[in-house]
């Protein structure tokens, strides 16, 4: 009996410091996330202002949007860029996260095999 109740201490403190590290992982990918869409909002605040300043400065119709065209461009490759780090940053936690399941998994599967052990001993 006593081994039983040590081996459910052992599992659900298991259980608690896989939940804090899966956390971890959770925050940790937030922030990388946060400031990617901070950097991404920053670009549509600067790309906005150059937008401005392009119509005031423009001596035409032709010259505003060929700015533009320049414009979008640029903005386009930040987004780019943007949507592949937020990727890489996913992918990052994704496999942290499997990584870790897979830890747990297998650590639970041992108790498991120790407290059978355990119980045929006793039963023989």
């Amino acid at each position: 009996m006593k081994e039983m109740i040590e081996l459910m201490n052992k599992m659900t403190q298991d259980a608690f410091e896989n939940s804090r590290r899966l956390a971890e992982i959770n925050q940790s990918a937030m922030e990388k996330l946060m400031a990617q869409q901070v950097a991404l909002m920053d670009a549509w605040v600067e790309t906005g202002v150059k937008n401005l300043e392009l119509v005031g400065k423009a001596k035409g119709y032709q010259d505003v949007v060929a700015g533009q065209a320049e414009l979008a461009r640029e903005y386009g490759q930040k987004l780019m860029a943007g949507g592949k780090s937020c990727a890489e940053v996913l992918t990052e936690a994704r496999e942290a996260a499997v990584k870790l399941v897979d830890t747990a998994i297998k650590s639970a599967g041992e108790d498991v095999k120790q407290a059978s052990a355990g119980a045929t001993k006793r039963a023989a």
